[in-house]
């Protein structure tokens, strides 16, 4: 897999918070100019003497647009000195967003040093412009001064800054939420494979050493699919998706190992049509319907029995949906749990890691139901999976947007 490229100051500081703090200014100059509205209308004799409403709009964008421009270019500037040269700082902005990068200290005198020049300059701006306009009234003019400007500006600033803070912080809380369900289902993918992986292991070494002798073409047979699904299971483990052809291959590598053990006790019939075979699915989704079935459905029975794989594309609620469906003709649940073996039925943890994974990769738009066959003989399994727009959980993350 090929390293993910380092972000510039540039993509990790601003990119991911321009759009965010743009859209905000023009909402933000609508709110307070209709504070400062609703303010005029309080005393209504003398409304007609105060500013119109759009007037107050372009006060607050000026005021928001100094702010944002001379603001931002210092908040930037000494955030990409910390993000460059402290360690300490990308950890911050990775874990608690924009407002963490600089140290307290740094953010207290930005703040300040944003004021003090922001505000006396938009509010000359502010000045310019209603003299450029002719918008001064004799009620303006008696209300109007540097000290009432300051104290609009800062608690204008002490809001804005306020409700993003609060709003940035409940990005990441939701982001570390996120990531952390996402380790939780690849560590329980991985005591799946864990869990699996030694038991069938264990019981194909026992076959090889018994037909090396008396099957050796058997047991070649059987040595080249146990190499070819450790090596799928290998690269299984190292993605978050894969496509349905790779996943049904190396289920048809385990199940020719359990053939071979269990010889005409097993039979199989697999019907995945060509055109499905490309949909992505988040990897070890199928085996362990498979294993279930045979350990726990067939493998008690003398006879043994019949497991069916099928797969079909088809529409619910206005969506294309991927429905694979595990079928066998074994004991059933009923005597599945009477069986004193650990892990058995739908409450396995093979199974419990199948719901929790459909939960990260697709959150509602997935199901996952296991029940009794026809005359309770058998179980069916079944997966319905959107067959676009797949989050699968990977290994691998790169870099998240930070607020």
């Amino acid at each position: 897999m090929q390293p993910t490229a380092s972000p510039t100051p540039f993509e990790a500081l601003i990119k991911p918070n321009l759009m965010r703090l743009l859209i905000q200014q023009p909402v933000w100059a609508l709110v307070f100019a209709t504070f400062y509205k609703s303010l005029d209308m309080t005393n209504r004799s003398e409304v007609d003497l105060h500013f119109g409403f759009w007037q107050y709009v372009i006060a607050n964008l000026i005021a928001s647009g100094v702010a944002l421009g001379l603001g931002g270019l210092l908040w930037y500037g000494l955030a990409r000195h910390y993000w460059l040269r402290d360690p300490a700082a990308r950890l911050r902005l990775e874990h608690e967003g924009m407002y963490a990068v600089l140290p307290i200290p740094v953010a207290i005198a930005q703040a300040l040093a944003m004021f003090i020049v922001c505000a006396p300059l938009s509010y000359w701006i502010w000045t310019r412009y209603m003299d450029w306009t002719d918008s001064w009234t004799p009620l303006v003019l008696n209300t109007t001064s540097f000290k009432t400007s300051l104290v609009f500006n800062a608690f204008a600033c002490i809001v804005i800054f306020s409700v993003d803070v609060f709003r940035v912080r409940a990005h990441m809380q939701r982001l570390r939420a996120e990531k952390a369900d996402r380790l939780h289902v690849e560590a329980q993918l991985q005591r799946l494979q864990a869990q699996m992986e030694p038991h069938m292991l264990f019981n194909t070494l026992a076959n090889l050493h018994a037909l090396i002798e008396t099957q050796p073409a058997t047991a070649q047979d059987m040595l080249a699919h146990l190499i070819d699904y450790l090596r799928a299971t290998l690269s299984a483990s190292r993605t978050g998706a894969l496509p349905l052809r790779e996943e049904m291959a190396r289920v048809m590598d385990y199940l020719s190992l359990m053939q071979i053990r269990m010889g005409q006790r097993l039979q199989v019939s697999v019907d995945i049509p060509p055109h499905l075979a490309d949909i992505t699915v988040p990897p070890m989704l199928v085996q362990p319907l498979v294993e279930n079935a045979i350990k726990h459905g067939l493998d008690p029975l003398p006879d043994g029995g019949w497991l069916h794989i099928s797969a079909t594309h088809r529409q619910h609620n206005g969506q294309n949906q991927l429905e694979i469906v595990v079928r066998d003709t074994g004991q059933g649940l009923q005597a599945a749990a009477s069986t004193p073996r650990e892990s058995h039925g739908h409450g396995g943890f093979g199974l419990q890691c199948i719901r929790s994974r459909l939960e990260t990769s697709y959150g509602a738009q997935a199901r996952f139901t296991i029940d009794a066959g026809p005359d309770q003989i058998g179980t069916i399994a079944v997966l319905q999976l959107p067959s676009q727009g797949l989050q699968a959980p990977a290994l691998h993350h790169p870099q998240a947007a930070h607020p």
